[in-house]
């Protein structure tokens, strides 16, 4: 590997492509920079990039900075936007790799829902008619990004493939603040530091406005959303939605934590030293996640459904009758027949397994064990 030379050291060139891409100046609330500049900071000092990671990183941080313009623009020019209420969310959460991607996609087939697409993510706006995304020069470059990646990275399709026009995880419209927990991906711990003795409740505020932007047009419409990291903010989430209905997936850390570690090797493939470091990272981050969401489900366990992973592969159709009885949603034969030409369709598998190797992350299966051993009896997964 090939450790580059080039770092970040500032954010002004940064800023200045993302307004020559966007043709777009405003940025919002200058607040976001603290969190940014901790964060390039932290990418110049803590950890070593090769050229091709260095250029990911670059990347991801650039796409969140255009997300925030085209935020900034529709509020600008829909203020009333802001106003709309959000009730009763569904959020599907939960160790990645337990199934969070299939459950989200399977129930986004039935109409009554709004999702957040990943290209709207990407370029908040109010939603344009579905007929008309094909012609948007947003959604032409969202999708020609996502080929590019995946040409090069052919290997993450079978692992998580992400198309431009499909529901996708919240990420890019949570991070807008460049204040969260999900930066744990890298190994960062200067940020990590930092971010904990932060307050993230101002990033799902603005999560939420984007949601508000994004769904004016179908504001009638409950929103579906999806994010693993959800878990770990699991009380500011309710403290923003407290009605939220949180569908929380669960499955074996012995099979979970070993595929996640994967896919985060896949993307950042080429981190000096990263491949031992990723499983004891993320057993840390992930244990203290799921003790808070069991906190949160003693509080309040009317906010909650849980998915078994096992139940949900043998039966996704029952599995979806169960979480509606739960929330009181009613499922209509046409979203029925929707979902299940879906599950017929596989979407999810139909580029190959996603094969990986137990032992490889810095951590035995026996440690995984151990480190969640009480969660692993709870569910019956010994």
């Amino acid at each position: 590997m090939t450790v580059t030379t080039r770092k970040f050291r500032d954010s002004d060139e940064l800023h200045e492509v993302a307004i020559r891409d966007t043709g777009l100046d405003n940025f919002g609330d200058p607040r976001y920079r603290d969190g940014l500049h901790v964060l390039l900071d932290a990418f110049d000092n803590d950890v070593r990039l090769s050229v091709s990671t260095w250029q990911a990183a670059h990347r991801e941080i650039l796409d969140i900075l255009i997300s925030r313009l085209y935020a900034e623009k529709g509020w600008a020019a829909h203020p009333d936007v802001l106003k709309i209420p959000i009730h009763g969310p569904l959020v599907i959460t939960g160790l990645p790799r337990t199934g969070t991607t299939a459950l989200h996609k399977l129930i986004s087939m039935d109409p009554q829902f709004q999702g957040l697409e990943y290209w709207l993510s990407a370029t908040p706006m109010i939603r344009p008619p579905c007929d008309t995304w094909e012609t948007r020069p947003e959604y032409q470059a969202c999708v020609a990004n996502l080929e590019a990646l995946y040409a090069g990275l052919p290997e993450a399709r079978k692992a998580h493939e992400v198309l431009a026009h499909e529901v996708e995880e919240c990420g890019i419209a949570l991070l807008q603040n460049f204040v969260s927990t999900a930066w744990s991906v890298w190994n960062l711990p200067t940020y990590a530091g930092w971010v904990l003795e932060k307050s993230r409740k101002e990033s799902y505020g603005r999560y939420a406005d984007v949601l508000r932007l994004i769904g004016a047009r179908e504001s009638h419409k409950r929103w579906l959303l999806k994010d693993p990291y959800h878990l770990a903010e699991i009380d500011i989430l309710l403290e923003v939605f407290p009605d939220a209905c949180i569908i929380q997936t669960h499955r074996d850390p012995l099979k979970a934590i070993p595929s996640m570690c994967n896919v985060l090797q896949m993307f950042r493939q080429d981190m000096a030293g990263e491949a031992t470091l990723i499983g004891p990272r993320q057993c840390t981050y992930w244990r203290n996640a799921l003790d808070r969401a069991q906190a949160a489900y003693k509080r309040l366990p009317r906010n909650f459904f849980n998915v078994d992973h096992r139940a949900f592969l043998k039966d996704p159709i029952g599995t979806v009758h169960s979480i509606y009885r739960f929330f009181g949603l009613t499922l209509s034969q046409g979203a029925e027949q929707q979902m299940l030409g879906w599950v017929a369709a596989s979407p999810t598998s139909r580029h190959g397994p996603h094969r990986y190797a137990a032992d490889t992350w810095g951590l035995t299966t026996t440690e995984i064990s151990e480190i969640f051993s009480d969660y692993r009896a709870r569910h019956q997964f010994e």
